[in-house]
């Protein structure tokens, strides 16, 4: 009986380590972690994916017919139910949410030219509607929502063009428009949005490609950006937390990929991640609670393989231990060293709420000095860490304020030819005076410093005195407590 136990044991072991497995860098870095999911209902390739209210939704496709299948997954309880059927079966379609529902757009029906049918799918009634068909009919598209709208992108027409015609959908006015087209014509690529930007990768376009292109909807402009390392068409591809993940397609060889690369828009950089588990190409790609959903597509034969992504942890470590140590002209800031950190950013404020005003970027070292601080002013700092182009949240809250002296000083001032100088100031204007000294000495700030003394005034409304830069040989200041 124990034996039994025993081997039930490794084998169930050994059954989680085949269903999720994740994998570490050279260094230890997170690379993702993958897991097989439950499988559709029917096999399916070139079908269209899209997430709405945490549910995802699989239509149409090719196997051995033209779909109209639809099918809706729950990534919580990992359970596909099938839902009402589009009203045109068609392959190599791409839908996309908006306002909650689905919009499947383009795609082919198996007739000679391709659709420019555009249905919306209403997740809460179950329902179909037939809304204004899009501009250029289309198969092998990109689609993408930003700010409402819904932007298609590429794709092939009729005749085996290659496009570059992008087209805006609002789906409150039903209504299309015409928009600025992408510098490179391209079928078979993959679109997404990321930080109000839309990002359209990959494709083909008489070759795969890696070539990467940023579409801003607020400018109409289209921006190049560093290229994916690995050239492919019919991938798929989901934001998750600013950060855009390729996945799968068909790369120069015969057979679909595994690989998976993770695009920055910040930093503008890629990186390549484990591979998933299944190659395929012509899938679907969707984001759902934090985790990329890879569906059905073709390697050998159609699929229902679903498998989950997992991105990999990159929260920046919050630097610690901030303190704020305030001298006679500025104050020091030091912290504890975040691991792995590029380099770290400084904020300030004068009230102890927000903290957002930076003052410092770049910082490479573990200690920073303030000095455009005024005596008198409390400050408050934090700071923190930056990694890939990623900021960490703020660290704890420093203050301090520079005390204002009360102490006075005799300056002696002595001039070339002329007789010396003595003045009785506060402090304050003692370091003011130096400052204009120090200022001048790099050709800064006016050539005379001027004197206003308050003291033995006699019959005069006022007295002043001038003294040129030029002219000083030597400071000297006796500084005494009143």
């Amino acid at each position: 009986m124990r034996k039994r136990r025993l081997f039930s044991l490794i084998m169930l072991v050994m059954l989680i380590m085949i269903n999720s497995f994740s994998v570490l860098g050279a260094e230890g870095e997170d690379l993702g972690s993958w897991e097989t999911k439950a499988s559709m209902l029917i096999t399916r390739y070139g079908v269209g994916v899209a997430e709405t209210n945490g549910k995802i939704y699989a239509v149409g496709g090719y196997s051995d017919t033209y779909l109209s299948t639809v099918e809706e997954y729950d990534s919580l309880t990992d359970t596909w139910t099938a839902k009402k059927s589009m009203l045109t079966p068609r392959r190599d379609l791409r839908v996309v949410e908006a306002n909650g529902n689905i919009y499947a757009i383009g795609g082919n029906d198996g007739g000679v030219n391709h659709l420019n049918t555009v249905e919306e799918y209403d997740p809460a009634t179950d329902t179909w509607t037939t809304k204004a068909s899009m501009p250029t009919a289309r198969k092998d598209l990109g689609v993408a929502e930003a700010n409402g709208k819904i932007y298609v992108i590429g794709g092939y027409g009729d005749g085996g063009s290659i496009l570059n015609t992008v087209e805006e959908y609002d789906p409150l006015t039903d209504l299309w428009t015409t928009k600025a087209t992408m510098p490179t014509s391209r079928a078979g690529l993959a679109v997404t949005e990321a930080n109000g930007k839309i990002y359209a990768i990959g494709g083909y376009g008489g070759s795969n490609l890696n070539t990467v292109q940023e579409y801003d909807p607020l400018t109409d402009t289209w921006t190049t950006k560093a290229n994916m390392p690995t050239a492919r068409k019919e991938l798929g591809v989901a934001e998750v937390n600013g950060k855009i993940y390729a996945i799968g397609g068909n790369g120069d060889s015969i057979h679909p990929l595994t690989t998976v690369e993770e695009y920055n828009p910040t930093t503008d950089t890629w990186r390549t991640l484990v591979s998933m588990p299944t190659a395929r190409r012509g899938l679907g790609v969707a984001e759902a609670n934090g985790k990329v959903y890879a569906i059905g597509g073709f390697d050998a034969g159609y699929l229902t393989t679903v498998e989950a992504f997992t991105p990999p942890n990159d929260e920046v470590t919050v630097p610690l231990n901030l303190t704020a140590i305030p001298n006679s002209k500025s104050i020091v800031l030091n912290w504890n060293a975040v691991a792995d950190a590029d380099s770290y950013t400084i904020l300030r404020s004068t009230t102890s709420g927000t903290i957002e005003t930076i003052i410092a970027t770049n910082i490479t070292g573990t200690t920073y000095t303030d000095t455009n601080v005024t005596p008198g002013v409390t400050y408050y700092y934090v700071v923190r860490a930056v990694k890939n182009g990623v900021e960490s949240a703020n660290s704890n809250v420093a203050s301090t304020m520079i005390e204002i002296s009360n102490n006075r000083a005799l300056l002696l001032i002595k001039l070339l030819d002329e007789n010396d100088k003595e003045y009785d100031l506060a402090m304050s204007e003692v370091d003011t005076f130096m400052s204009w000294y120090f200022d001048r000495g790099v050709g800064q700030g006016p050539a005379y410093y001027t004197f206003t003394k308050d003291y033995n005034a006699g019959p005069y409304i006022n007295r002043k005195g001038y003294i040129s830069y030029d002219k000083i040989i030597c400071i000297e200041v006796n500084e005494y407590i009143e």
